[in-house]
């Protein structure tokens, strides 16, 4: 069950994570939404985790989508887009972005990136323990089915096609812009959104694999102050 609630997202991300979804995130940001991310549950002191969490374990609960997303315009990656249809049915009239990328392109990234997280102990802060547990109870052993891709490569990568036509097919079209991850940037975004394209910014490319394990530790360090 999902308790009923006035929209309160303008922009729903429908992309799995490792589809350009901070490069989204910061987009959005520039132009003036505050957009939700896997990132925020870390990094922002009002977010709690475990709604996550709990919501993921117990599917038929009452969630107040609304208080976990309180602050937010958007929301994008995940654990938002694990939830996609529930916080949909609340915001019918939100924009939907559908970020997406070659399938064995995101397989390779997201298989490699899973496994390239520090063990998080006690001796880290609080806001990222509690953080990654629920990214690994959504996000590794929920979303992916465990830490052992490879194994079931065929069935991952058929279920992030299945999850793109499903969003193609609940979402409107005058609602939904496929975003394709490495091809559009602010023309196709601003075009979408009704908004100006950012003059002297280019469109943001964060978080690239590579770039995967240093980002963990910067937040780490940013989080200390956090805890």
């Amino acid at each position: 069950m999902t308790k009923q609630s006035s929209s309160f997202l303008h922009i729903l991300g429908a992309g799995y994570g490792r589809t350009g979804t901070m490069s989204l995130r910061d987009a959005l940001n520039i132009l003036g939404y505050k957009t939700h991310h896997m990132e925020d549950t870390i990094l922002d002191p009002t977010q709690d985790p475990k709604i996550f969490e709990d919501a993921y374990k117990n599917p038929n609960d009452i969630v107040d989508w609304e208080k976990a997303f309180r602050g937010y315009t958007a929301a994008v990656d995940w654990p938002a887009v694990a939830f996609f249809d529930k916080i949909y049915a609340l915001n019918a009239d939100a924009k939907v972005i559908l970020t997406i990328r070659d399938p064995e392109s995101w397989f390779k990234s997201v298989s490699s990136t899973i496994h390239e997280w520090p063990n998080v102990d006690e001796s880290w802060p609080q806001n990222i323990v509690k953080a990654r547990k629920m990214a690994r109870v959504v996000v590794r052993d929920g979303e992916l089915g465990g830490a052992d891709t490879e194994k079931r490569k065929a069935a991952l990568i058929q279920k992030f096609t299945d999850h793109i036509e499903h969003i193609k097919s609940i979402v409107k079209p005058e609602n939904l812009l496929i975003f394709d991850l490495g091809k559009h940037g602010w023309e196709e975004l601003c075009q979408f959104l009704g908004k100006d394209v950012p003059i002297d910014t280019p469109y943001p490319h964060s978080n690239k694999r590579e770039d995967f394990p240093s980002r963990l530790l910067k937040i780490k360090e940013l989080s200390v102050g956090l805890a």
